[in-house]
């Protein structure tokens, strides 16, 4: 589907001839069709506003056979962040219609990397740095507020622990040996538990 872009982004508001930069990219990355999680996933909510527009196109393009659609390509550079924005966005992606390809062109750490994991298919560049690790968290307040805290922080743990397993053909064994550090997944474990494609080249990606 080709994205039309407003006559005011293209020629400008009439007081300026020309778009902003910000105004120019978001419009020329919707129409190709792709996207960036360049940033840490914190309380800004980008990503709350990056999935209105993932929905719009699913909603959108719902009649489209789906072997006709075109895919969604997300790159990502980003260390993590809030890991409930990362939940519910990975889980948005692994449920569109549309085709979501993930691509880490830096880092995909923590949250970071949950999301990169919800790709249909995902990429990452040769000196691309995936992390996964159990995260952190600070816990205050009564007993009973503390106790409830690390029952749904183990919670946490535990589906992550499936998510990860579910999304890459990794074992059991191999994850609860390396939950408690700062996983830095090397070449090898990425290939052999399937969890990118290595490229090297743009053309690579499809």
């Amino acid at each position: 589907m080709e994205i039309l872009l407003p006559n005011n982004i293209l020629n400008g508001d009439g007081n300026n001839p020309y778009p902003s930069p910000e105004e120019y990219t978001y419009w020329r990355c919707r129409e190709n069709r792709t996207f960036f999680v360049d940033y840490e996933i914190g309380d800004m909510y980008e990503l709350v506003e990056l999935s209105k527009v993932i929905i719009q196109m699913n909603f959108e393009e719902r009649n489209i056979p789906k072997e006709e659609l075109k895919p969604i390509y997300i790159f990502i550079h980003s260390f993590g962040g809030d890991v409930y924005q990362g939940n519910f966005f990975a889980d948005l992606l692994i449920s569109s219609r549309i085709p979501i390809v993930t691509v880490a062109m830096g880092t995909a750490m923590s949250s970071g990397f949950i999301i990169f994991l919800a790709g249909h298919r995902r990429y990452m560049f040769n000196h691309s740095q995936l992390l996964c690790h159990e995260g952190y968290s600070t816990i205050q307040g009564t007993a009973s507020e503390v106790e409830q805290a690390q029952k749904n922080y183990k919670r946490q743990l535990e589906d992550m622990k499936a998510y990860v397993l579910s999304r890459t053909e990794m074992d059991e064994k191999t994850f609860n040996k390396n939950k408690s550090k700062d996983w830095y997944l090397t070449k090898e474990e990425i290939e052999k538990y399937k969890i990118a494609t290595v490229i090297s080249s743009f053309d690579e990606i499809v």
